[in-house]
């Protein structure tokens, strides 16, 4: 899939799902159970954001669970600085526990919902399997200026959400830079990325 990572990075995004599986032995942190698909559709599902984003910058990830995508870009990208926002407490501790075990210094997990981060402004924010189209744009406009790039990574749901989207009173919010679709090498699993900028509205 194009995804170039050093040796040592790629150990760290390994050590990184391998915790997950771990916690999630205690702690529902994700359904999937088996490594080989959280490396898939986790680990690699997340990574496919790189090639969109600039080389550095200021990410929030909304509503990132156990971390996806924002912990696998922070590992991947040193210079990218990582809001990381939940409100699931559990799921913030092990974001954090993983920011001390990987010394991640560009990740900042907070405990929190969105609304009570809306003082500040992020020029990229991303969010991975949360929620519908329309809510997630209601969601990131406050937490971004003109210009703003918001990157959505939907699944097989995105076509009747998007037209749902554009039919709605959000649609002016964003313009639409791009829609990137793409497949996971092993489970075949269909992916796309919308790629969105703010608008002055």
């Amino acid at each position: 899939m194009s995804i170039d990572l050093s040796a040592e990075i790629i150990a760290k995004e390994e050590r990184f799902i391998d915790e997950m599986m771990r916690w999630n032995e205690r702690i529902s942190l994700t359904s999937i159970r088996d490594r080989g698909e959280a490396l898939e559709k986790h680990l690699l599902d997340s990574l496919v954001l790189l090639k969109y984003l600039p080389p550095q910058g200021r990410l929030l990830d909304m509503g990132s669970g156990a971390g996806l995508p924002g912990i696998p870009l922070a590992i991947a990208n040193p210079r990218l600085q990582v809001v990381s926002v939940d409100s699931v407490g559990k799921k913030i501790n092990f974001q954090t526990h993983v920011r001390r075990l990987l010394k991640l210094e560009n990740l900042e997990p907070i405990h929190a919902r969105l609304e009570d981060v809306a003082d500040k402004k992020f020029e990229l924010v991303t969010a991975r399997a949360l929620s519908n189209f329309s809510s997630l744009v209601t969601w990131a406009a406050p937490l971004q200026n003109e210009g703003g790039v918001l990157l959505l990574m939907k699944g097989p749901e995105s076509s009747a959400e998007f037209q749902e989207y554009l039919a709605g009173e959000n649609a002016n919010r964003y313009g639409i830079r791009d829609i990137v679709a793409y497949q996971l090498p092993f489970s075949g699993s269909k992916r796309e990325i919308f790629i969105l900028i703010r608008s002055s509205y």
